[in-house]
């Protein structure tokens, strides 16, 4: 098939492509090969059940699944577990006409009548020309309760010619009684690299050209699911001219290019306002919205994160693309990656409750960049060309209540002993757990009285992960410290070393002319936050 006749739709408007290249035979069905091994054995070995639950997310081959258990129990030519698809039963349970296959849609057929009337009421009657009447109920789960009671004593004492499959994504909504009469088979999500395969070997068998980055991309919006990896690679082929190119895809899906998503976030954590502020005005001309960018921000972080640790991120063999990922994750560096997820995630929570998006994004994107960070700063730009004002942003410290020094220093012999037992309680924990090595391996007792010790924190983010998010762990800190102080009454007192900032008008970060505006900006946040 070419592509114009997919364009044109002559032939798509048939047949969709998720349904055009459903599994047919168990060899097919990708990524689910415990449920095909289970299956298979149980038809060679005569002992199958009268009852299947399969279980899963959308589009990960549980209805067809139920279908090929259809044709495979039915099919006087099967052989190793294999329909043959060639016989009458096979093609006309292919084609959804088989009078002993009957399909039931529980979301739209979920009263009891409807139970009684298309399940109860007919299962004393013997198949027609099959050998087994199967029941396929998809999406179980939206059965009423009464539905659920006609239903229960059927699939207990069902008669020997009936087989029931059912299909649910929503387990926990189907009552145990029903499980526990049900054979129960767990439907996994695909991998990327099971989809981007599903997908190369469609676009094959359709004479359709593509560019492995385009097909890449289908593949991870997909989520885990066959169908919406095809339903997807058909909505981008409406676009496609003659070859199916990444930009096409980008274009019809909505997307932001990796590269301009990698230069935000360069710019964001290199403290360069004026390209932060350039690129949301260049995003949002495409016609993406904020929700749109923060999403793409946070799915590319996602695989820096794993880029960091060496986990496998890529679905195909495009090496430049996995090579310019890899070096941004090296620029930004792991913390500041966590840092912007924590950023990109809170603000995905928090734009649907603004008036203005885009202006609260600018704001909320600048708000990173006026954050003090420890790591080292990145890369500088070349120098600007043009004419520049001069602003000076100085951070200055505040001194806190008591002297905090960043290295050895002398101390009292009740501070001494307090750090000596902050290190007992915390010292297991920070072994064992990299998120309180994170949290904790910075923080030290400033302060103590006679009924509590202050432990100070470096950063007031990791103080608030800490106490607000983290509530295990705080509870083992708690516990860890108890039984270290012994008889000592010393209560927890947390706190985080205080920065402030101030704005200066003489000279020292060179900035465009046209950057007057962004110090006023600049300012107002800070007098804002």
């Amino acid at each position: 098939m070419d592509l114009p006749a997919l364009q044109n739709g002559s032939i798509m408007s048939r047949i969709a492509l998720y349904r055009k290249y459903r599994s047919q035979t168990f060899g097919d069905l990708i990524g689910q090969e415990h449920v095909v091994r289970t299956l298979q054995n149980a038809v060679k070995a005569g002992t199958v059940n009268h009852a299947f639950l399969f279980t899963g997310p959308r589009g990960t081959g549980k209805t067809s699944s139920a279908r090929l258990l259809a044709k495979v129990l039915n099919c006087p030519n099967q052989k190793d577990g294999e329909p043959c698809n060639e016989c009458e039963l096979c093609t006309t349970i292919t084609d959804g006409h088989c009078m002993d296959v009957l399909e039931i849609d529980a979301a739209s057929e979920a009263g009891v009548e409807d139970v009684r009337r298309l399940i109860v009421d007919v299962i004393e009657y013997r198949p027609t020309v099959a050998q087994y009447k199967i029941f396929i109920i998809d999406e179980v789960h939206d059965l009423s309760s009464k539905a659920f009671d006609a239903l229960l004593k059927t699939i207990e004492e069902p008669p020997e010619h009936i087989v029931f499959i059912l299909a649910t994504t929503e387990l926990h909504k189907v009552p145990a009684t029903i499980q526990s009469r049900c054979q129960k088979f767990q439907f996994n999500r695909a991998s990327i690299q099971d989809i981007y395969g599903r997908l190369a070997h469609v676009l094959g068998q359709e004479g359709v050209e593509f560019e492995p980055a385009a097909v890449q991309i289908i593949a991870r919006m997909a989520d885990g699911g066959f169908r919406d990896g095809l339903s997807l690679l058909e909505q981008a082929l409406v676009t496609a001219d003659g070859k199916l190119s990444l930009q096409s895809v980008l274009d019809q899906l909505g997307l932001i290019p990796g590269e301009t998503v990698d230069e935000l976030l360069v710019s964001m954590a290199g403290r360069r306002p004026q390209d932060v502020l350039r690129l949301v005005d260049e995003i949002y001309r495409t016609g993406r919205d904020a929700k749109a960018i923060l999403e793409a921000m946070l799915q590319r972080l996602s695989e820096m994160t794993r880029a960091s640790f060496g986990v496998e991120v890529g679905a195909s063999g495009e090496a430049a693309l996995e090579a310019a990922l890899r070096a941004t994750a090296s620029q930004l560096g792991i913390e500041t990656i966590l840092r912007l997820r924590e950023l990109c995630a809170d603000g995905i929570r928090d734009v649907r409750d603004v008036s203005l998006p885009r202006l609260w994004l600018e704001s909320h994107l600048l708000s990173f960049g006026l954050v003090p960070v420890a790591e080292p700063a990145l890369a500088p730009r070349a120098a600007q060309t043009t004419p520049a004002r001069s602003v000076k942003v100085e951070l200055v410290e505040e001194a806190p209540k008591e002297p905090v020094a960043a290295g050895p220093v002398e101390t009292s012999p009740e501070l001494a002993e307090a750090a000596k037992l902050w290190a007992q309680a915390t010292g297991k924990l920070i072994e064992q757990s990299k998120l309180a090595a994170s949290l904790l391996q910075k923080t030290r007792p400033t302060k103590v009285d006679d009924q509590s010790v202050t432990i100070t924190f470096a950063r007031k983010l990791d103080m608030d992960q800490f106490q607000d998010k983290q509530p295990k762990l705080l509870a083992a800190v708690r516990t860890g410290w108890e039984q270290a102080r012994g008889d000592k009454e010393w209560s927890l007192v947390f706190e985080a070393e205080r920065v402030t900032t101030k704005l200066d008008s003489n000279a020292a970060v060179e900035l465009p002319a046209e950057g007057a505006r962004l110090a006023e900006m600049t300012k107002e946040v800070f007098e804002h936050f």
